[in-house]
């Protein structure tokens, strides 16, 4: 069943794009006639920002999650702080068909607790107008949605509470091919192949050459509907499949949703007070709906299903596992559930469904420079929900205030009610160069 499952949709990838280019209008049509641009000269720019933030938080000392958040000191107080320092810095170097990308993280606590982070850095060649050469670390971005991506088989983890947030990319080599139609129905098509080496290293250095993972994605821009279909496939990981589209329905209204199918995926639950888990095939999708009103407020709103995620009943079974590892009187119990929880539970979608929805409206009652914006995540598995706004303020060009506060509510043993935080409060400062 699974070889069929994988054959028809290999199968139903190459028939897709044989379909579209025998549509009449379609194989007939020329290609856009492009012409290249004399050589551009050799151009380098440095870009970057500095954060520094400053945090507020209200603990629930009462949350399991608290207890072994905080196993080896107890604060003594139920208010705590945090101030960092978050420094990037990128360069962009670039001719006609050469380019190449860098950009870096670093985050400061102390002396005593700083990193530095290498989010990009990878050469790009274009051989013709139509193909793309790509080797090095980069971000890709795979799908349609806002917070969440069923899709992005090969994008970095989304933090769902801030989804516009850099992430560190990935290692691997990929090609691009574009070609575009002058045509009403596929206006443009796009194959990509993305190369990934194992990450299972040896010595921390060297990878099996038959571990290499495969990345596949085949765009369609047709009948003014953007389609994507990917495939991931894998030696060691668990096999995926996916489809996405975006399409405006009215020139202020979007509709965008995906949908994957992962083979073999290992679930992990707490069943009976230990930790368990069971191989499955796994469905995840999304639908969501973008609407830019009248006034210039924007409306982003998602449903997401996690094909992995855990039911009502699994969660109150993990949170008990939590509780009583949290009111252990052996330490070594306290630690080994604290790493359960960091290793097997640090999603942040651990449950099934979700409903997202954001509102932007820049420059209200004509305040120039401000942006404020409000968004919720909804778990409807257990009706706890997380609410926050964020307030920005740029007075000049290249400076930027930012207020966020965030609040947590629901029952004692659901996900958002039983975190380690009720509220937070956090102040930016975002200087550009």
């Amino acid at each position: 069943m699974k070889k069929q499952y994988r054959l028809a949709f290999k199968t139903i990838h190459v028939l897709l794009v044989c379909v579209v280019l025998s549509i009449p209008g379609i194989s007939s049509a020329q290609e856009e006639e492009v012409t290249s641009s004399p050589e551009q000269e050799k151009k380098l720019e440095w870009s970057g920002n500095l954060d520094v933030k400053y945090a507020l938080f209200h603990m629930d000392v009462r949350s399991p999650f608290y207890t072994l958040q905080f196993l080896t000191k107890r604060p003594s107080s139920s208010y705590l702080t945090q101030y960092r320092l978050e420094p990037y810095l990128n360069a962009e170097y670039r001719t006609s068909d050469l380019s190449f990308i860098l950009k870096t993280h670093a985050t400061y606590y102390s002396d005593a607790d700083a990193r530095v982070d290498l989010f990009e850095a990878y050469g790009s060649f274009s051989p013709s107008f139509n193909t793309t050469l790509q080797a090095g670390k980069r971000v890709y971005n795979w799908g349609k949605g806002y917070a969440f991506n069923p899709v992005g088989f090969i994008n970095s983890i989304k933090d769902p509470e801030n989804p516009e947030l850099a992430q560190a990319g990935l290692l691997s080599a990929n090609v691009e091919y574009i070609k575009s139609f002058q045509s009403q129905a596929l206006q443009s098509l796009a194959l990509t192949a993305v190369f990934i080496p194992s990450t299972a290293l040896l010595n921390s250095r060297y990878g099996e050459a038959a571990s290499m993972d495969l990345a596949l994605k085949t765009y369609l821009l047709i009948w003014d509907t953007d389609i994507d279909l990917m495939t991931y496939q894998s030696k060691d990981k668990p096999r995926r499949y996916g489809v996405d589209f975006a399409h405006n329905l009215r020139e202020n209204v979007e509709i965008h949703g995906e949908f994957s199918y992962a083979q073999n995926v290992q679930r992990y639950i707490i069943r009976d007070g230990l930790l368990a888990n069971e191989q499955t095939d796994a469905f995840s999708y999304l639908f969501g709906l973008r609407f830019l009103s009248a006034s210039n407020t924007t409306l982003i709103a998602e449903y997401f299903h996690s094909g992995v995620g855990l039911g009502r009943g699994e969660y109150e079974q993990y949170y008990a596992f939590v509780l009583n590892g949290s009111t252990s009187s052996n330490p070594t119990v306290m630690q080994q559930t604290l790493g359960t929880m960091q290793t097997y539970f640090k999603g942040s979608n651990t449950m099934k469904d979700y409903l997202y929805v954001k509102l932007i409206h820049p420059e209200p009652f004509d305040w120039l420079y401000f942006t404020p914006s409000m968004y919720s995540i909804y778990n409807l598995t257990d009706k706890s929900f997380l609410l926050s706004m964020s307030f920005s303020y740029k007075p000049v060009m290249n400076v930027e205030f930012i207020v966020w506060p965030t609040i947590l509510a629901g029952g004692t043993t659901t996900e958002y009610g039983g975190k380690q935080m009720h509220e937070r409060v956090e102040l930016w400062m975002r200087v550009y160069f």
